[in-house]
């Protein structure tokens, strides 16, 4: 089976100019990856609550279900910042937390911040990204992930067709259409879980009215660029009736980076 990092190498060897950019992804990969191996501690949550959750529209875990290590978590976010300042990605602030419970603190306010429904009110609004919380939204991708996969086999994907995660609220940032029956499934930004949503509609405002949605397909048909005229929201989306190559849409998500620039160069939002 393929990796993301293979996908990766091969992509930056299809497109040179963009070799940094993938050199990038592979670097935060790899620290996401080694710290997402050393969780051994399970999400504690029973699946009842998981169902009684899915039932009422609530994502499936809170930040407080998360097992996270302070100590491990700021030194794997002290390390994603370093990673972000190497390669001269673009921030806010560039302060970072002076300790480990400050880090905590930011993650707890940056994980409500990120839900598209929220039990957990943020703190305060966030604006341009900071190099704090690019760090720590990216230090929370392990934790959320392992999340993904034990929660997701709890939960009735029959009862939910919502635009924002069954796991953890975040919002999509990519879409395929089935191989077999063209239904739609998005992927979540933040922990990578996959659920099903109707095939015509935006999961961002939720209108249904075909007329606000637009898409625009790659000249190969393989990929579409889905746009909401009420929103303003984009989403990416890979029609695998058209692909016969084996696909991650985790590493989709990352070499449509073309997609982004058009959309956002278009004054769409991801």
């Amino acid at each position: 089976m393929v990796t993301v990092s293979e996908i990766l190498i091969q992509a930056a060897q299809r497109e040179p100019q963009l070799a940094p950019y993938y050199e990038f992804h592979q670097a935060l990969l790899a620290l996401q990856e080694q710290a997402e191996q050393a969780i051994t501690v399970p999400v504690e949550i029973a699946e009842e609550e998981v169902a009684t959750r899915t039932r009422q529209g609530l994502p499936a875990i809170t930040f407080d279900r998360l097992p996270i290590d302070p100590p491990r978590f700021a030194q794997l976010a002290l390390e994603l910042a370093k990673v972000l300042q190497d390669f001269k990605v673009e921030t806010g602030d560039p302060v970072l937390p002076a300790d480990e419970g400050e880090w905590i603190a930011l993650a707890r306010q940056y994980f409500a911040n990120g839900m598209a429904i929220s039990e957990e009110a943020p703190a305060s609004p966030v604006g341009d990204a900071s190099l704090a919380q690019m760090a720590i939204n990216l230090a929370l991708k392990p934790y959320l992930r392992q999340a993904a996969r034990q929660v997701m086999p709890y939960i009735n994907r029959d009862l939910w067709r919502r635009g924002y995660c069954p796991v953890c609220g975040g919002k999509p940032d990519f879409a395929a259409l089935d191989a077999e029956t063209g239904a739609r499934r998005l992927l979540c930004s933040r922990c990578d879980a996959q659920w099903p949503y109707r095939r015509i509609g935006c999961p961002f405002c939720g209108t249904s009215d075909h007329t606000q949605i637009v898409y625009y397909p790659s000249a190969d048909d393989v990929y579409r660029l889905y746009v909401c005229q009420v929103c303003r929201h984009y989403l990416k989306t890979i029609d695998m009736r058209r692909v016969e190559r084996e696909v991650l849409l985790t590493a989709e998500r990352i070499i449509t980076v073309a997609m982004d620039a058009a959309a956002q160069q278009a004054g769409y939002l991801g």
